[in-house]
């Protein structure tokens, strides 16, 4: 039995409904968070609350934290069963399956490509605006001056 509170694999941003798009954006709290580590029992004290967040830390945390994670599939595991997003660990898995061997900075870049990818993918559309177009610029006094 699936799961439909998870966003299967090959799933495009044209059939994801609001709710699933507002579940894999949202923020998980600081426990639900992903606990980046360099080792067992060696936390880097750096957690990421949602996938936005996981990009700015996967940016920026010790190359050897992302070693760690990725063979134990910790990135994978914690996008489809906290976030919700199958597409998205799917994606990260098939990683190593293309790059036999891949490590460090290389890997860095390939996962970070994926998330930004796919987050580009599910972003909401920027918010319609109902403002006219201005034509001329105020001078200060509210009153509209010629451009030209």
């Amino acid at each position: 039995m699936s799961n439909p509170s998870v966003i299967g694999p090959d799933v495009t941003k044209s059939v994801l409904n609001k709710d699933l798009i507002s579940k894999i954006m949202r923020s998980v709290t600081e426990k639900e968070g992903f606990h980046f580590y360099i080792a067992i029992g060696k936390p880097t004290d750096e957690t990421a609350v949602s996938l936005a967040d996981f990009v700015e830390k996967m940016e920026a945390v010790d190359v050897q934290s992302v070693n760690f994670h990725y063979p134990r599939k910790d990135f994978e595991k914690w996008i489809l069963e906290v976030i919700g997003d199958a597409e998205l660990a799917s994606r990260l898995g098939r990683i190593s399956r293309m790059h036999m061997g891949i490590k460090g900075e290389a890997l860095r870049n390939q996962i970070i490509r994926a998330l930004k990818v796919r987050l580009n993918e599910i972003k909401p559309p920027p918010p319609a605006t109902s403002k006219p177009p201005v034509f001329g610029a105020t001078s200060g006094t509210g009153r509209t001056r010629e451009l030209f």
